[in-house]
């Protein structure tokens, strides 16, 4: 069967099937801490805040990322 979407139907489909982010804030901070702690940088609010990280995001997402980040850098040696 065929069926004739209206333009504001075909917009809304569009948008529900929007892609999702594929990697979270928290996860890009993460990253950003290892390449400062791999680099031989402190790792603190403002070598962050250099990154172009705000004050706020920071606080809130620190703990989160710096776990994250701990959990990538550490190896298994079996």
């Amino acid at each position: 069967m065929i069926r004739i979407r209206s333009h504001s139907e075909t917009q809304t489909a569009k948008i529900a099937a929007a892609p999702r982010c594929i990697r979270t804030l928290e996860q890009r901070m993460a990253d950003d801490m290892r390449e400062l702690a791999f680099a031989g940088e402190n790792v603190n609010v403002e070598s962050l805040k250099l990154r172009g990280w705000s004050e706020p995001t920071i606080s809130r997402l620190a703990s989160e990322a710096a776990a994250i980040a701990r959990r990538q850098s550490v190896r298994q040696v079996a």
